[in-house]
């Protein structure tokens, strides 16, 4: 019986995300994301603050960090290669600073954790320019473990 193993890398990385944002759902918000690094239990993403990204006062909006914080740590949870994310059972953010239209953005996601059926996901949102913290947040979701995500080149199939 063979098994399974995960490649990592920039262009898997923007593949996943590409392959995610191909709908007409909200997940098209996050094409704006270039992936940065794509490594195990991580996935880091930059983009820049537009217009549709802010509040009428002119900065990163809060629903919109709640969704890089979701988006990129089911990126983190994916890099993790134990299984296929599935629902959110439960996500908090913290917002501590913000970022205006035009600010550069890193969002950093880690998987700090992979369970049976869950997963355990932490993120920040930090400014390029001067790396002041901007949200934090946590993510669990609920994981397939014996799923695979359709994106070509992902996993490397072994004989052993």
């Amino acid at each position: 019986m063979g098994s399974r193993t995960m490649n990592y890398g920039l262009d898997i990385g923007r593949k996943i995300l590409m392959v995610s944002t191909a709908g007409k759902d909200l997940n098209r918000m996050l094409r704006g994301v270039k992936i940065v690094d794509f490594s195990p239990n991580r996935c880091v993403g930059e983009m820049k603050v537009e217009q549709e990204h802010a509040n009428p006062h002119g900065t990163l909006h809060g629903a919109f960090s709640a969704l890089l914080l979701d988006g990129m740590t089911t990126m983190a949870i994916v890099a993790n290669g134990k299984g296929v994310p599935g629902l959110s059972v439960e996500m908090s953010t913290s917002y501590l600073s913000a970022a205006k239209i035009g600010d550069e953005i890193r969002i950093t996601a880690n998987c700090v954790k992979s369970g049976k059926s869950l997963a355990f996901a932490e993120c920040e949102i930090r400014l390029v320019k001067d790396d002041k913290l901007v949200v934090t947040g946590k993510h669990i979701k609920h994981v397939e473990v014996d799923n695979t995500l359709p994106v070509p080149g992902l996993y490397q199939e072994s004989a052993v």
